[in-house]
């Protein structure tokens, strides 16, 4: 976005709604003000209602992803759930990644929330799309904020929504090739290198926790 929208865009960050002086940023030509609002209004981020400007429901919503300081894309961990299904045997299903970041790491089957789902519809889904299961009956058991850290610098920072579920036997699970590998395997039988971060500790709680749990962890990789 162009820097005299964004000054814009700020002007209406702390008011309802504004007039057209009120809009022009400091410093900017009335003809290139004009044209940046015209702008705005034509993208609908900002609607003119008689003399006045307010955000729109797509301003807003771009407003809120912005810091309000610098009025630029603020950097977020990711949400995701991720699933833990387990046999009376002790087998856990696993999920080999494919793809970058942690190619070739093991970890739960897991994916990122959609902006319009519940958490507990983004599990239902997630299972479907990493191993081709429905029906189970998950229950969300807690969560996991890790921040994964190499060489000192952090790949990422995660919000894991842990959902489980037991089941009878290891369970015909698929997933596409080109995202990874499901398996069926004591996951205490792994190399703890091959893991993905955070995998042990959600284990972990998922064994000790009666109630929803909550941890924070640094994985150095």
């Amino acid at each position: 976005m162009h820097h005299i929208q964004s000054k814009i865009l700020q002007n209406l960050l702390y008011v309802p709604e504004s007039n057209y002086a009120g809009l022009r940023p400091e410093g900017v030509e009335s003809n290139h003000f004009a044209y940046h609002l015209e702008q705005l209004t034509k993208d609908k981020l900002v609607i003119k209602d008689g003399k006045s400007y307010r955000l729109s429901g797509a301003g807003l919503a771009y407003i809120d992803r912005l810091s309000q300081g610098k009025m630029v894309n603020r950097l977020q961990p990711h949400i995701v759930t991720a699933i833990d299904l387990t046999t009376p045997a002790g087998e856990t299903l696993l999920f080999k990644r494919r793809f970058q970041p942690y190619l070739g790491m093991v970890g739960f089957p897991l994916g990122k929330l959609h902006y319009e789902e519940s958490v507990a519809d983004a599990a239902a889904r997630e299972l479907e799309e990493k191993t081709g299961l429905t029906g189970l009956p998950l229950e969300h058991k807690g969560m996991v904020y890790i921040q994964a850290v190499q060489d000192g610098v952090t790949i990422g920072r995660v919000l894991y929504h842990v959902f489980h579920a037991d089941v009878p036997e290891a369970l015909p699970a698929t997933a596409l090739p080109e995202r990874g590998e499901c398996f069926w395997a004591d996951h205490r039988s792994l190399d703890p290198a091959t893991l993905m971060p955070g995998f042990l500790r959600g284990k972990e709680l998922l064994a000790s926790s009666s109630s929803l749990f909550f941890d924070e962890i640094v994985v150095q990789l």
